[in-house]
C-alpha cells in the first residue's frame, strides 16, 4: 500500500500537522460520492475500537511536552471502553496483601476544557462562532480527527521553546503585540537540551521500539517516513537523535524532514544567533541521515497579492496553516491513487522517486519550497516570466528541450518563498550584489485546480507545449540528462484543490466564507540558491557570533556546512560559454 509514518516533534510541528491531518480527513468520500483520488491507506490506518467497529487512523507518532495537547485525551471515545476494562481489571487485582496496604490519595489538575469547536465536533453539530487567533489555545482547539492512543506522547514539562519571547499557548504575544508588558520569560531550552532530552528517554524506554514499531510493523509495503519538526530550538537536538536511530534501525528507507522554523527578524541579537546555531547543528545532523530536507519559515511581510489584513503573522493558526498548505500540496503525488502509474502527469509518484529527481548527485539533500495560490497555471506561468524579466535575466536562461523538443519548465519563482532569510542577521545593508544566473538541479513542481474549476476550460487555456511538458519523465530519459549534466524538471497536474474547511483560518486573498477549495501550486527545487542560503548561515554562525558555538564545534560546524553548499556547485553545466558558471 505504500504507507507514509508521519512524526510530529514538538509545538510548532503539530500545529501544521493537524492542518494537514485535517486535510487528509476531507479527502473521504461516502456513499454515491466519486471516489477521492487520494489513497487514504498510505497515511491512515484501519483498526478495531472498544466497540467493535471498524476504525480509520491517521499513521502518526505525536511528541509534546505536558500540557501541549490542550483538552485532547490520550484515550478518546473510540477506545474508551477498553482503557474502562483495564481500570477494572486493575483495581480487581489490588488485593490487601500487595505492597502498599495505606490510604490512597489521587491528585487531579485542573481539566483543560475543549474548545467551542471541538464540542460541536463532538455534538455533530455544526460550529456555531467561527475559530478565531484569541480562540485556538492549543492545536487539539482546532483538531479534526481522531487518534491512536499510542499516537499521543508526552515526554517532559519543560517550557514551551518554539514560541517568541512571551508567547501564549496560541502563539501571540502575552502584551498584545505592544511588547510594553512583556512577562519574563525562561531560558531558551538549546539543542544540546533536547539531544539530551532525546538520550535519557531513549535509555529508559527505546522510543523507536516503543512509540514507532507498531506502525512500522502493520505496514505492507513502507514508502518512507516524513518528519515535521521544528529544528532552531531544543526539538532540533531531539529531532537530530531521532533521525540517527530511524537511520541506523531503517537504513534504506526514505526520510523526509521539515524543518520549521521560527522567524528571527524581530528577536533581540543574542536569541537569533542561539536560534540559527541550533538551526545549523540540526541540518549538519540531518543532512547525513535524512533522505530530503526542507527548511521552511514564513516569508517576510507583507505578502498584500496573496495573503490579506486578515493574516496574524504573530498566531500560529495562521502561520501553520500557511505552512501547511505548501507540505500538504507538494507531497500530493506520494498518495495519490495511480502510484507510479506514469500518466500524463496525473499520476502518483512515491518519495524515492521524487528523493531522484531532486537529488542529482546523491549530496544535494537540502530542497527550497516556494508556492502560489488562487491562480490557475497558466497565470503562475505569466507570474513567473515577469520575475524573470524583473531580475534581468533572459528567459533561455530558464528550461532547455526535452527528447521530444519540448522546453522544459525551468526552476519557478513564485509568490511565496519558504527558504528561511537568515542571511539577515549578519549580512544585512550588503548592497551592489549581483544576480545569479540559476542554477537549477532537479524540480518537482505539483498543480492542483480547485474542485469548481472546469478542467476543460482549465485544459485549454494550457497551449500544446504546456500540455506536452506536463507528461512524466521516464526514469531512462531521466538518468540521460543526469549524465549530460542538465536540470531535470517534472510537473504533476492533480484535479483537487487543497479544501478550505471550517477549521482553516482566512488568510487567501480572493476566497470567502463559501470558497470550498483554491488552486495551489508549488515548486519543490534544488538550485544553486541553497548553496547560497548554507553558505550565508555558517557566516552568521561561525563569523557573525563565535561566542555561540565552542571552538571546536564551531570549526567542525563550519566545514560541514561548507561541505554541504559545495554540493551545489559541483556536477552543473549551463551549457554556455559565456563565463557565468564562475561565482
Amino acid at each position: 500500500m505504500h504507507e507514509i509514518i508521519t512524526l510530529q516533534l514538538g509545538r510548532q510541528s503539530n500545529y501544521v500537522a493537524t492542518h494537514f491531518w485535517n486535510a487528509q480527513e476531507s479527502y473521504f468520500t461516502y456513499g454515491q460520492d466519486e471516489p477521492s483520488p487520494v489513497d487514504h491507506d498510505i497515511h491512515w490506518r484501519a483498526g478495531i475500537g472498544a466497540d467493535g467497529s471498524e476504525t480509520y487512523l491517521p499513521r502518526t507518532v505525536i511528541y509534546d511536552r505536558k500540557g501541549g495537547f490542550g483538552s485532547l485525551r490520550k484515550v478518546n471515545a473510540l477506545y474508551e471502553a477498553q482503557e474502562d476494562a483495564k481500570n477494572e481489571q486493575a483495581s480487581a487485582l489490588n488485593l490487601p496483601s500487595s505492597l502498599w496496604s495505606g490510604r490512597t490519595v489521587i491528585q487531579r489538575e485542573t481539566p483543560i476544557l475543549p474548545s467551542a469547536y471541538t464540542q460541536s465536533l463532538d455534538s455533530g453539530v455544526a460550529p456555531t462562532e467561527p475559530l478565531t487567533p484569541s480562540t485556538v489555545r492549543y492545536w487539539s482547539d482546532y483538531s479534526r480527527v481522531y487518534f491512536h492512543p499510542r499516537s499521543l506522547v508526552e515526554i517532559g514539562d519543560e517550557p514551551e521553546v518554539s514560541g517568541p519571547p512571551a508567547a501564549t499557548a496560541n502563539g501571540t504575544s502575552a502584551s498584545g503585540g505592544s511588547g510594553a508588558a512583556a512577562a519574563p520569560t525562561p531560558r531558551e531550552y538549546t539543542w544540546a537540551d533536547g539531544e539530551t532530552l532525546f538520550t535519557e528517554l531513549d535509555r529508559e524506554h527505546d522510543l523507536l521500539d516503543r512509540d514507532m514499531r507498531l506502525f512500522v510493523e502493520e505496514a505492507d509495503q513502507m514508502q518512507g517516513f516524513q518528519v515535521i519538526a521544528s529544528v532552531d530550538d531544543s526539538w532540533g537536538g531531539f529531532a537530530a537523535r531521532y533521525l540517527e536511530r530511524m537511520r541506523d534501525e531503517y537504513g534504506k528507507v526514505n526520510i523526509w524532514l521539515w524543518a520549521l522554523q521560527q522567524p528571527v527578524g524581530r528577536l533581540p541579537r543574542e536569541k537569533r544567533i542561539t536560534r540559527l546555531a541550533n538551526k545549523a547543528r540540526t541540518l549538519v545532523e540531518a543532512y547525513t541521515q535524512a533522505s530530503l530536507v526542507i527548511p521552511l519559515a514564513v516569508p517576510p511581510l507583507p505578502l498584500k497579492s496573496v495573503l490579506p489584513t486578515t493574516f496574524d503573522p504573530s498566531s500560529t493558526w495562521h502561520t501553520s496553516a500557511l505552512l501547511a498548505t505548501a507540505i500538504e500540496t507538494a507531497t500530493l503525488p506520494s498518495r495519490l491513487r495511480q502510484l507510479g502509474s506514469g500518466g500524463a502527469g496525473q499520476g502518483g509518484d512515491s518519495l524515492a522517486n521524487l528523493v531522484d529527481l531532486l537529488n542529482a548527485t546523491g549530496k544535494q539533500t537540502v530542497a527550497n519550497l516556494q508556492m502560489s495560490v488562487v491562480q490557475p497555471w497558466k497565470e503562475v506561468k505569466q507570474d513567473a516570466r515577469e520575475r524573470r524579466e524583473k531580475a534581468g535575466f533572459d528567459e533561455d536562461d530558464y528550461g532547455d528541450r526535452n527528447s521530444k523538443g519540448t522546453k522544459m519548465e525551468g526552476d519557478l519563482q513564485l509568490s511565496i518563498d519558504f527558504a528561511p532569510r537568515d542571511e539577515s542577521v549578519v549580512m544585512a545593508g550588503r548592497r551592489g550584489v549581483r544576480a545569479k544566473k540559476p542554477r537549477m538541479f532537479g524540480q518537482a513542481v505539483v498543480t492542483r485546480t480547485a474542485s469548481n474549476e472546469d478542467d476543460t476550460d482549465a485544459d485549454a487555456d494550457a497551449d500544446d507545449e504546456d500540455r506536452e511538458s506536463t507528461a512524466a519523465l521516464n526514469r531512462r530519459e531521466m538518468m540521460h540528462r543526469r549524465y549530460a549534466l542538465k536540470p531535470v524538471s517534472q510537473r504533476y497536474t492533480v484535479p483537487l484543490g487543497f479544501p478550505l474547511l471550517d477549521s482553516f483560518p482566512y488568510i487567501y486573498q480572493q476566497t470567502t466564507d463559501s470558497t470550498a477549495s483554491i488552486p495551489v501550486t508549488t515548486a519543490l527545487a534544488t538550485d544553486r540558491a541553497v548553496a547560497d542560503r548554507i553558505q550565508a548561515l555558517r557566516t552568521t554562525v561561525t563569523v557573525g557570533a563565535p561566542w555561540a558555538i565552542g571552538l571546536e564545534d564551531r570549526e567542525a560546524l563550519g566545514n560541514d556546512l561548507a561541505s554541504m553548499a559545495d554540493a551545489y556547485h559541483d556536477g552543473w553545466s549551463s551549457g554556455s560559454d559565456d563565463g557565468d558558471d564562475d561565482d
